[in-house]
């Protein structure tokens, strides 16, 4: 992995979007982590490493921001979401020139397929046409609830290249049709995301069952890693739901371990990027990050270096065995680590 991989994506409305979004989710994080000081121990992460989440909530509180005019922004007038678009794009001129967007922005749009696709393409459409034709370099946009690589091949086709193409895999009928997707991009797919809980109800699951790691989103993790293996597109995991909001400390410190939990699994499954929902989220996203990182980079950086003393011979550390294909590994995580500030 050549280039850097935010290790998360925080939605939000359209309607609440400006050109200081970033900065005010980082205050109202640092203002949770101040109201309900996490000790060490209620998040698995060393008093050094959360100073090092107030550092990243203060310096780079959002890695990847998605400007959202699909779920997260809801049924609105024809009018109404076209002075969102105009607004949206305003403010992203204004925080391109201010240099306060996120490293890596973008908008979500509707469908482009039912009642939805041609809503969805003039909301793209007016908002290339506002913002101007050039756009922030990590700029995406995501097309939700594909059922057909034929809807990518619709957006590449509006995009020219102008933008990169993300797509939410939560439907059925695209599972089969998986690698498709590049193709019909045009080389400008980036990532796939998988939509838990659209995917779930898609399946008959009752909501009260909807999960992050339910078996079905663990087999569909699962063809998204296999189908896009060995490219260049990244496979971005879901959102963990129950957030940190409450009157009580207990349950917000739930909340926390719970989405820590699922972020550690979703690593576990190759998934080094996620959804947040919610401000407070950052401080268990960066905490967890950062405690896994710095827990196995010592080891990872060792095997690395024993490899590398070995001029780059396959070589045996106790009892790992590490050869070109797995020190490729190594290295990519160790960049992961850096990337994110987890290590130095």
């Amino acid at each position: 992995m050549s280039r850097r991989q935010p290790v998360h994506v925080v939605y939000g409305g359209a309607h609440l979007f400006n050109a200081g979004t970033a900065q005010k989710l980082g205050r109202l994080a640092l203002a949770a982590l101040d109201r309900w000081r996490p000790g060490p121990e209620e998040l698995d992460c060393p008093a050094k490493l959360l100073e090092r989440v107030r550092d990243k909530l203060t310096r780079e509180p959002v890695e990847d921001y998605r400007i959202d005019f699909e779920d997260g922004y809801g049924a609105r007038s024809g009018d109404e979401e076209d002075a969102h678009v105009k607004s949206v794009s305003q403010a992203v001129r204004q925080g391109a020139e201010a240099n306060t967007l996120p490293p890596f922005l973008g908008i979500r749009i509707r469908p482009l397929h039912g009642e939805t696709r041609e809503r969805g393409l003039k909301t793209l459409r007016q908002f290339l046409q506002t913002v101007s034709y050039r756009l922030p370099a990590n700029f995406r946009v995501t097309l939700p609830k594909v059922e057909r690589p034929e809807e990518v091949a619709l957006l590449a086709m509006e995009l020219r290249g102008r933008a990169w193409i993300e797509v939410l895999v939560e439907t059925p009928p695209v599972m089969g049709r998986l690698r498709e997707l590049i193709d019909a991009a045009g080389g400008k797919l980036l990532g796939v995301h998988l939509g838990p809980y659209d995917l779930l109800a898609s399946l008959g699951i009752a909501a009260p069952f909807q999960r992050l790691h339910h078996s079905a989103c663990t087999h569909t993790r699962t063809q998204m890693v296999m189908a896009f293996a060995g490219t260049d597109v990244d496979v971005v995991d879901g959102p963990t739901k129950i957030l940190p909001i409450s009157e009580r400390r207990d349950e917000v410190i739930a909340a926390w371990q719970q989405h820590r939990d699922e972020i550690l699994l979703s690593l576990a499954e190759g998934f080094y990027q996620g959804w947040d929902l919610h401000p407070a989220q950052l401080i268990s996203r960066y905490a967890t990050i950062y405690a896994f990182y710095a827990s196995h980079a010592p080891h990872m950086a060792e095997r690395l270096a024993n490899y590398e003393a070995a001029a780059e011979q396959a070589v045996r550390m106790q009892r790992q065995f590490d050869d070109a294909s797995t020190v490729r590994g190594l290295r990519a995580f160790l960049k992961r680590a850096k990337d994110c500030g987890a290590i130095l």
